[in-house]
């Protein structure tokens, strides 16, 4: 809030396992977000409806036992806040008391700000999504852009008021044109942070897997990338397996040996016990 005041960008990053989380809070991000994308690209699930909160928790734990630095969030899954407001609390609670995270993702519109609201009334702080939703493609017509039209456009602002209302601290807006993202980051009190959505004064969020290509799924188009480490990887990999074959590895320097005498000792002893 101290840095929408001050017009500075807020820089979040998308991470899901502690190497990346080390890593990039040794970089400083303001934001580490655990969103679905985690399992999708680290887990193989092909949609966010199939993660369970398990696996979501976990990668939480994995980001926030290493961060000292930025601000961990954890996303709920699909449909662990639809229920009722007493499951929604439930998990969120879990997520902050369990998993470690600072504060939780909620993707929905105006009927589910309702349970928002009961989440932020319990004390906890909840990040918002709006634009393409992962978890509610069959709603939205599937992935890709949203808000083209005006009618389309109206929708995600009204969804997005409803958040801010219910006690939102941030929103995440995603694939949208930019023109939606200046409207809101113009207009709201909280910070509009965009990922695909053009340049938000606020923020700008990105996937650490899509910034450096380490993903099992082929990058988003929407999303920037600065390096690709698959064929580095790759490399270390091939030639791991070529050296394994041709007899090369392991490298003589590195094994560790027995002393002649321990080395003696041992032979009498096995030859014993064989006989």
């Amino acid at each position: 809030m101290d840095k929408k005041a001050r017009k500075e960008r807020v820089v979040a990053l998308g991470v899901y396992d502690a190497p990346m989380a080390a890593i990039s809070d040794e970089i400083g991000f303001d934001m580490l977000i655990n969103g679905n994308a985690g399992p999708m690209s680290l887990l193989g699930h092909k949609t966010p409806m199939t993660v369970r909160f398990e696996e979501q928790l976990v990668l939480t734990q994995a980001v926030s036992r290493v961060t000292k630095y930025g601000m961990v969030v954890g996303h709920m899954p699909y449909m662990t806040y639809h229920f009722s407001a007493e499951d929604a609390i439930r998990n969120a609670a879990r997520l902050i008391a369990e998993g470690g995270a600072d504060a939780v993702k909620c993707e929905g519109n105006k009927h589910t700000a309702k349970i928002v609201a009961e989440i932020t009334r319990a004390g906890i702080p909840v990040m918002g999504h709006m634009g393409m939703q992962a978890s509610r493609k069959l709603e939205q017509s599937g992935y890709g852009f949203k808000g083209r039209s005006a009618a389309e456009a109206a929708k995600i602002v009204e969804d997005t008021r409803a958040f801010v209302d219910a006690g939102a601290f941030a929103v995440i807006i995603e694939y949208v044109p930019v023109e939606i993202t200046e409207y809101l980051a113009k207009t709201l009190p909280i910070p509009v942070i965009s990922v695909g959505g053009g340049a938000s004064p606020d923020g700008i969020y990105l996937i650490s897997g899509d910034a450096v290509g380490y993903s099992a799924f082929p990058r988003p188009k929407h999303e920037g990338s600065f390096v690709d480490v698959r064929p580095l990887i790759q490399q270390g990999l091939r030639q791991y397996k070529e050296e394994v074959l041709s007899k090369k590895y392991p490298y003589e320097e590195f094994v560790q040996h027995m002393s002649p005498q321990e080395h003696d000792k041992f032979l009498e002893m096995v030859e014993k016990t064989s006989v």
